[in-house]
């Protein structure tokens, strides 16, 4: 994920999310990326490092069991870390380096499957977060995260 798409304040590519349960959610289009495959994510955040991450789990996100496929899962997961480190990234991006995951509960198709978390740690070249996946009152998945930051892409005479 790119440090532009996990701008939750970005107005670029994103609009006020229309499905009820998400009101007052920013809504960041799908677009051509592998998250495009997922399906739209929503963000919500009162201040810079308080941002949750959300998606409506729907048919295609389930497995053959009809629980939501662990990919899935782990896909908010790391675009949710993405979200929480952006005021880190101090206008570069970064790639995730590590991500575990410990699956507690299934996720069922309609849940609102909402990712809240927390920067932990802050280096120069490190980022770590933590976080959670949860479907009303049911922690589906806890996770942890090492994101490695990419400098920003300097213009012109260097």
């Amino acid at each position: 994920m790119s440090a532009d798409n996990a701008n939750p304040d970005s107005k670029n590519g994103t609009d006020l999310a229309t499905d009820a349960a998400f009101e007052g959610w920013q809504r960041a289009e799908p677009g051509d990326t592998f998250n495009g495959l997922v399906g739209a994510y929503y963000y919500q955040g009162d201040a810079p490092g308080n941002i949750k991450a959300a998606f409506r789990a729907e048919k295609h996100h389930l497995n053959q069991g009809g629980s939501v496929h662990g990919g899935c899962l782990l896909t908010l997961a790391d675009t949710a870390v993405f979200a929480f480190a952006y005021p880190y990234l101090n206008g570069g991006g970064g790639v995730t380096v590590q991500l575990d995951a410990q699956f507690l509960s299934p996720g069922r198709e309609g849940d609102v499957i909402i990712a809240t978390g927390e920067i932990t740690r802050a280096g120069k070249t490190l980022i770590y977060g933590r976080g959670q996946l949860m479907a009303e009152d049911r922690v589906i998945m806890t996770f942890n995260a090492i994101l490695a930051r990419k400098p920003a892409e300097q213009k012109g005479d260097a």
